[in-house]
């Protein structure tokens, strides 16, 4: 009994440490919400569409000026210093209910093209 109780503990903490070492599909960049997510996809060698979404909710950081500010941010982290050329930024608004409940959201949307 008290064997099988200190496996079972062992492997919980593995399972912690495992999980918790574990690094975001995309890096933040400083000074942007944790409600805001983005997704990076490469187009060309050089080229990438940025997309920075959120969800409508009480905590706010859904507005389109600060959506816009974070893709820049993003696309400015993204560039890692190099020069760039970005298309003009499309704003979506939409509703998904997968999961029962009618969940708003907003996303910007652009392709920067990476000049050097």
């Amino acid at each position: 009994m008290r064997r099988s109780i200190c496996l079972t503990v062992y492997a919980a903490v593995a399972a912690i440490i495992t999980f918790a070492r574990c690094a975001s599909a995309e890096p933040r960049p400083d000074g942007v919400s944790r409600f805001i997510h983005f997704s990076v996809i490469a187009v060309y060698p050089k080229s990438f569409d940025i997309i920075a979404s959120a969800q409508w909710s009480i905590y706010g950081h859904f507005g389109i000026a600060e959506l816009k500010e974070a893709w820049h941010k993003k696309a400015l982290q993204l560039a890692n210093g190099r020069k760039f050329k970005s298309s003009a930024l499309v704003v979506h608004d939409g509703e998904d209910s997968t999961g029962g409940w009618a969940i708003g959201f907003r996303s910007v949307s652009g392709t920067i093209t990476l000049i050097d």
